[in-house]
């Protein structure tokens, strides 16, 4: 049984929609959708967002189904100049940023399945998204300034962000269950995330009241919302597509 594991309902939603949807399970864990994806039995995971929620949501996945293959996907954010909106990023190393700041401490990197990384990394092979191969490191808060997504660039190396991917593989890892990140830029260092590292709760839904205080302090983040609304729209039809080819290969 393959899983695949988002964090918002956007993320997943042109994936759900393909499904053949056999049961829809709610808990405080996550939000799961088993069926039939590309004729393969399939999980389709709404972990929520973060360390915690993706960790608490890997362990009950693996506890509670035959998981054989498990593939994290979703949005990030661009730390290398040459990615744009909607390029799809096969992850081929996960870093995480865990101490960054704190002298002597560097987490080990995971890497990807050695089979499922050549397969992903031959991409939907008809040219309908741009994609690469590249690195990855998950945060514990969201990169959401200029600033803070060049020092992660430069510290390690890194082509995206997210703040999911390494917490579940490194749970797959341990588990021994073949694991894989594939990646859709949704925003760059040009197209900042604020305020939505503020307004957002774990899960994805919007926090009205802050939301509300926020856009009265500072009415530009509302041309912000546009914007990010126009690059997932990009970055999710992208990463279904990708994602799709990449399923009926495994």
């Amino acid at each position: 049984m393959l899983a695949l594991l988002g964090a918002f309902g956007q993320e997943i939603a042109d994936l759900r929609r393909q499904m053949v949807i056999e049961e829809v399970a709610a808990s405080g864990v996550c939000r799961l959708y088993r069926g039939q994806f590309k004729g393969r039995d399939t999980l389709l995971v709404q972990t929520g967002m973060g360390r915690e929620r993706a960790q608490n949501a890997t362990r009950f996945l693996l506890e509670r189904y035959p998981v054989t293959a498990m593939i994290s996907l979703g949005f990030a954010g661009a730390l290398s100049p040459e990615l744009r909106i909607g390029d799809v990023v096969v992850c081929s190393t996960l870093h995480c940023a865990l101490g960054l700041h704190e002298e002597g401490q560097r987490v080990e990197p995971c890497t990807p399945d050695a089979k499922l990384l050549p397969l992903a990394s031959q991409g939907p092979g008809d040219g309908t998204a741009r994609f690469c191969v590249g690195s990855s490191v998950t945060v514990l808060q969201l990169a959401s300034s200029s600033q803070r997504m060049r020092e992660l660039s430069r510290t390690f190396h890194a082509d995206i962000v997210d703040m999911e991917s390494y917490w579940i593989a490194k749970i797959a890892s341990a588990r021994q269950v073949p694991f894989i990140a594939v990646r859709s830029i949704s925003d760059t260092m040009q197209h900042g995330v604020q305020p939505f590292d503020q307004i957002l709760a774990s899960d994805g839904k919007l926090l009205w009241k802050r939301a509300a205080l926020s856009f009265l302090l500072h009415p530009r983040y509302l041309i912000n919302v546009f914007t990010l609304f126009r690059n997932t729209r990009s970055a999710k039809r992208n990463l279904a597509t990708f994602v799709g080819h990449l399923v009926r290969r495994i």
